[in-house]
């Protein structure tokens, strides 16, 4: 099961004579079992990260997050069990991991995504020094039967990047194996 979830920035009233670029990331899920005889079905959702508006000459980092809120439910007449799940994030337009990249026409801006708001360690696919977000679930057939976790995503764009003003965007595949 796929889904795309694209998000538009809120407007921000700007300072005049300043140029800002406004940065949308747009994360679509893809989902993956890891057995065909599991006694649980899972989903995953999100609406995407949106960064707002980018000032070019802010000396602070653009910062935003998004949720990732992955569902899991026993199937009937399943009994209590544990669901691990592994999340991982794509490189997107820049297919790297060391700085991702939004686009408008040919005009890059470098941000990346992080597991943690230190935003010291980034959300990848396990690679190079990237990382994935991994957990179990426990589900009980009476009391418990379903479960939701919500992972955060968080988004940094460097201060001090001289891009041109539009509207930059990405995107970013989510994958959970379960």
């Amino acid at each position: 099961m796929n889904r795309a979830a694209q998000l538009v920035a809120n407007p921000r009233d700007r300072p005049p004579l300043r140029r800002a670029a406004r940065a949308v990331v747009a994360l679509a899920l893809g989902l993956l079992s890891t057995s065909a005889l599991a006694a649980f079905t899972c989903s995953a959702s999100t609406a995407g990260l949106a960064f707002g508006a980018y000032d070019v000459f802010g000396a602070a980092a653009t910062n935003g997050n998004a949720t990732v809120a992955i569902t899991c439910t026993l199937i009937p007449p399943a009994v209590d069990g544990n669901v691990s799940y592994a999340v991982s994030l794509s490189a997107g337009h820049s297919n790297s991991f060391v700085q991702r990249q939004m686009f408008t026409g040919a005009n890059l801006l470098g941000y990346n995504i992080y597991t943690a708001n230190t935003f010291a360690v980034v959300w990848g696919d396990g690679t190079g020094s990237t990382t994935t977000e991994t957990g179990t679930m426990k589900l009980f057939v009476i009391i418990n039967p379903t479960q939701t976790v919500n992972l955060t995503a968080y988004g940094r764009i460097p201060a001090l990047q001289d891009v041109a003003v539009g509207s930059y965007s990405d995107n970013i595949t989510v994958t959970v194996n379960f």
